[in-house]
């Protein structure tokens, strides 16, 4: 019996003793739910006044220094949330979403070193952690590191993130390093994502250019414009795929709109749409526009070339001619000149003046069309072992026509 009394007493004594400490706990976790109802309704000034009264009645609790820093970062006033991150982390060493959301306020502060230490950190506890490796890839791509932004991205795609963004971001650090295939294939997975992402569209344009498929380019770039993507650069871009897939008529829609809404009225675009009229055929806009580049640029001597050829193609030859010898007396190594002066010589048949003028135009640019034109010159002058020679250096040299008159040259 007087045992049965110790033991009850005594249990009285620890409730006694205890009782505080536990309505004190009661409370504060009471604070910190109150404190998250808050958040939740985005009400972080009553959220903070909560979570004060969770840490005054429980100082080393770090959960409520956690949120308490999320609602001061919420409210932008990221030294507080810096502050209660901190020593959230102090009664946590391994808290990962500390770590996490302290570097956000750092990046928040412009310190990106402390931000990157702190993302790193998060990694460290929690290898898993996307949106550490996320931010951290941000911040190598400030830096211009672009291997190690790389491989914190491709750690996001492993983890399963499916965001066409993260390709996206990808695909352009694999361009800036020049690996256009890489880049390509980033591009073509973001957009099985999003068929009709803007950027994406607009990046592979970029790169389908670079590789030279010029039709694809345009199309991508097309699709871009559609979506939303109206800058002075993807017109050019668009216009130079279309120029270069000989698709003249919509390059020059596109070097008008450079030149009209953007206001592009210099030297080198309007040579660009100069050339596009050129090559379909339009040779009186040629010939205006030649006309606009020279008055820019006395001295261009590609300007005169292709106007003196504009002319002799209306049939004006004196004018022709007149502009071949100004654009000599300007640049007279310019092989452009000889190559295209000597056309006109082989086609009114002055042989000797055609001759002399591939001739220059092979010591000057020693190409494919050049041989293949001198091969014709021979010809017509009726000396065919030349001819064949020349044939033979032109066909080694690529020319799409050469090998074909082998045969009738080269008997």
């Amino acid at each position: 019996m007087q045992y049965f009394w110790k033991h009850h007493i005594f249990k009285l004594f620890l409730l006694f003793l205890f009782f505080p400490v536990l309505i004190k706990g009661q409370s504060a976790n009471e604070a910190y739910n109150r404190g998250l109802n808050s958040m939740a309704l985005k009400n972080y000034e009553d959220a903070i006044t909560n979570f004060n009264e969770a840490i005054e009645r429980i100082p080393h609790f770090y959960d409520a220094y956690f949120e308490r820093g999320r609602s001061h970062l919420y409210l932008n006033d990221f030294e507080k949330a810096i502050n209660d991150f901190s020593n959230a982390i102090e009664y946590k060493s391994d808290f990962a979403d500390a770590f996490l959301y302290r570097a956000h306020a750092w990046s928040a502060t412009g310190n990106h070193i402390r931000a990157f230490e702190d993302y790193s950190q998060t990694i460290n506890i929690d290898p898993d952690n996307l949106q550490a490796y996320l931010k951290r890839s941000e911040i190598h791509i400030r830096n211009s590191n672009l291997k190690p932004a790389i491989s914190d991205l491709t750690k996001v795609i492993e983890l399963g993130h499916k965001n066409p963004n993260v390709y996206l971001n990808r695909g352009k650090l694999y361009e800036q390093q020049g690996d256009y295939e890489s880049a390509f294939n980033d591009f073509c997975k973001a957009l099985e994502m999003d068929s009709m992402h803007a950027e994406v569209r607009f990046e592979r344009g970029i790169v389908l250019f670079k590789k030279e498929q010029f039709e694809e380019a345009a199309h991508d770039l097309s699709l871009a414009i559609q979506h939303g993507v109206n800058t002075q650069y993807i017109f050019q871009l668009r216009a130079d795929a279309f120029f270069s897939s000989g698709e003249f008529e919509k390059a020059i829609e596109d070097y008008t709109t450079l030149i009209n809404t953007f206001r592009q009225r210099n030297e080198e675009t309007q040579f660009k749409r100069a050339l596009a009229y050129y090559f379909a055929e339009e040779y009186e806009a040629a010939i205006r526009d030649f006309t606009r580049v020279i008055g820019q640029n006395r001295n261009h001597v590609e300007a005169y070339a292709y106007r003196a050829d504009s002319y002799y193609m209306l049939g004006r030859e004196s004018q022709a001619m007149n502009d071949f010898s100004l654009a000599i007396n300007i640049d007279p190594e310019n092989p452009i000149i000889y190559e295209k002066r000597g056309v006109i010589f082989l086609n009114t048949g002055k042989i000797t003046e055609a001759l002399e003028d591939f001739d220059k135009a092979i010591s000057l640019n020693p190409s494919s069309g050049n041989f293949f034109n001198r091969a014709a010159v021979h010809a017509a002058n009726e000396n065919m072992s030349s001819a064949c020679k020349d044939l033979r250096k032109a066909a080694e040299l690529g020319h799409p026509e050469a090998k074909a008159r082998l045969k009738v040259y080269c008997l």
